[in-house]
């Protein structure tokens, strides 16, 4: 924890060195992550039981032209999962399975992305930059253990271990940012991540291919230097 935040000082001092007036950034945010759609749904053919998590990011932008601009932004998101809604839905379709207890990992989501930027301001103050991007998802299922109390006979515990896919992904987002001085702004952000993912899981069957729709909001603050 002490080397994380002597680090961290020393990155936010040597930020602030070189920083200057220009529209130009790089930044540092963290927020809540929300899933939605099929990742959120509790359900087993198509939906990941998520719920709300935490995110983690940092970006950079060059203006180039006027008001665009061109950035690359890497983000972590984490969501949790709805262990008993997850029991719940078990319990539900299988008629022999009398109860279940679930413990899970969280889901993990790691973005790189590039893409364009704009800026304008509102006040003398105050700017709002949407922006579009596109890049690679690398994502990771949880880890899962399962401890079932079956009617019949059946097996004490089972588990899921983890799967990783990585894909195309799309993230439009905006960030309104008020502007402290000529070197820092403070601002906050909302990006939506959209992507399709496949993750393979081997079973007495074999092979088998979960598709799922991968789609959630990252929303928060976000330290902003000025370059």
């Amino acid at each position: 924890m002490k080397k994380l935040l002597v680090t961290s000082i020393i990155v936010f001092l040597t930020m602030t060195t070189f920083a200057g007036d220009g529209k130009s950034f790089i930044s540092l945010r963290s927020g809540v992550s929300l899933p939605f759609g099929n990742y959120s749904k509790n359900s087993l053919d198509v939906g990941c039981f998520t719920t709300t998590g935490v995110s983690f990011g940092a970006e950079g932008a060059w203006f180039f032209w006027k008001n665009l601009g061109v950035g690359a932004d890497v983000n972590y998101s984490l969501h949790t999962v709805d262990a008993i809604g997850l029991a719940t839905e078990m319990v539900r379709v299988d008629q022999f399975l009398v109860d279940m207890n679930v413990r899970s990992d969280p889901y993990t989501m790691l973005t790189t992305m590039a893409g364009f930027y704009y800026s304008y301001n509102i006040k003398q103050k105050i700017t709002i930059q949407p922006k579009l991007m596109a890049g690679v998802i690398f994502g990771k299922t949880p880890f899962q253990l399962f401890e079932p109390t079956f009617y019949l006979l059946g097996p004490s515990y089972f588990k899921t271990t983890s799967s990783r896919d990585r894909s195309f992904a799309i993230k439009p987002g905006i960030s309104i940012n008020y502007h402290i001085n000529n070197c820092i702004a403070l601002g906050m952000h909302a990006n939506y991540t959209m992507s399709n993912m496949v993750f393979g899981f081997y079973t007495y069957d074999g092979l088998e291919n979960r598709k799922r729709k991968i789609r959630y909001l990252d929303m928060g603050l976000g330290l902003i230097i000025k370059l």
